[in-house]
């Protein structure tokens, strides 16, 4: 199943076959399907359907990227505003297990078993009349600036992960707060999307992880940091804990360790930094991918000055693994070199830099040059904190 759908036309197609499948249930279904409360599925999944289809619109009107009619103007890449954590805090795609990272889970983390429906529109009769015992997960993930992401993980028992021929269908989530009326939510399974949800009753074959999102456009924005309760119904009126429901508290970020860690150098760091008070100086920093799954290279360019006050540029190279918090990398600066073209530069070593990014507007480096460039260049070890001059377009870190 491929986890970017265009859920537009697919999820608009889903629900007419729902409706008439529910019309016609008592039937055309066999007696096991009889235990499904249509009226609760339906209304979850056409009031998402309403939500996905104003969503669309909206984001056409904008030229938000894959929502855009077709034509000679491409979509733009929008920020998502309504995103419901900063997108530098997930990436695609997300390892099952992330909760067992957290050192406080008998705090952080609301865990159990549930029992979800078979498919009830399958033709094979034993599915129909299935049912499973899944784990259920919802834990936060730290992200930057004291803000998180809320993930929901379904786990299927080991022994039956990746059966098609058997497997539970997805539960109906809503959220409520402060005691009142709970509303449906996206829930998506990649990060950083802005139409793609999945839909209650819809086939589980795979055990999978999900964030919870908000619609984008839509009148309702939920902030999961806050203290919120979560609420599954599994659609089986026979099932006496039909719903079950998780309490999280508000968002502490002290109680998780990862919160006060540098962010692992990604894209999100490819910007211009410099310091505020200190004008006419800065850094171009790219972070680029390695065309493998485990490492990328960021490079540095640091135009500054000689002891002369001429300009003077430092170039640093390193590779770092993903998930990285730190590199240290060489450091050269170029000499001999003319203007647009009409010379070749020599490359010599200068000394060493280390990164690392406290969080998004910010960037930690220390220097130390270990020869001397040039007569009057520049020399010397030190610590500097800068700030992120701008986001590049459609690579947004909060």
């Amino acid at each position: 199943m491929s986890k970017q759908s265009a859920f537009g036309t697919i999820a608009a197609l889903a629900l007419s076959a729902f409706v008439a499948t529910a019309a016609v249930a008592a039937d055309s279904t066999p007696a096991v399907a009889s235990t499904i409360d249509w009226a609760a599925a339906q209304k979850a999944r056409a009031t998402m359907q309403a939500q996905l289809s104003r969503t669309t619109v909206l984001a056409k009107k904008l030229g938000v990227t894959g929502a855009k009619p077709a034509g000679a103007k491409p979509g733009e890449a929008f920020a998502n505003v309504d995103r419901a954590y900063p997108p530098s805090c997930l990436s695609s795609p997300l390892a099952l297990g992330l909760w067992h990272h957290d050192p406080a889970s008998a705090t952080n983390i609301a865990q159990t078993q549930i029992i979800l429906p078979g498919d009830p529109y399958s033709n094979n009769s034993a599915e129909r009349a299935y049912s499973e015992s899944v784990t259920v997960t919802l834990f936060r993930v730290p992200c930057s600036a004291g803000t998180s992401a809320t993930l929901l993980e379904i786990d299927r028992p080991s022994a039956n992960e990746g059966n098609s021929a058997l497997y539970p269908t997805f539960p109906g989530v809503s959220v409520g707060i402060g005691g009142g009326n709970a509303f449906y939510i996206r829930l998506a399974d990649d990060p950083n999307t802005f139409f793609s949800t999945t839909y209650g009753l819809s086939p589980m074959v795979n055990s999978d992880v999900y964030m919870l999102e908000n619609f984008y456009g839509g009148a309702t924005q939920f902030n999961y940091n806050q203290a919120f309760t979560l609420y599954i119904d599994n659609f089986l009126t026979n099932d006496p804990n039909r719903v079950t429901q998780y309490n999280l508290p508000v968002y502490d970020p002290t109680k998780y360790a990862e919160a006060s860690q540098p962010l692992p150098i990604s894209g999100y760091m490819s910007t211009a930094w410099y310091d505020p008070a200190h004008s006419g100086e800065g850094m171009f920093i790219q972070v680029y991918d390695n065309g493998d799954s485990a490492t990328r290279t960021l490079t540095a360019t640091w135009y500054t000055y000689d002891n002369l006050g001429i300009p003077f540029w430092l170039y640093a190279q390193g590779t770092v693994n993903i998930g990285d918090t730190q590199l240290t990398a060489g450091v050269n600066f170029l000499s001999g070199g003319g203007f647009a073209g009409s010379a070749n530069a020599t490359s010599q070593p200068w000394g060493t830099m280390s990164f690392s990014f406290p969080d998004c507007a910010d960037l930690t480096f220390s220097y130390h040059s270990t020869t001397t460039a040039l007569p009057n260049g520049p020399t010397g070890s030190g610590t500097r904190l800068w700030q992120r001059l701008a986001d590049v377009n459609g690579l947004v870190c909060q």
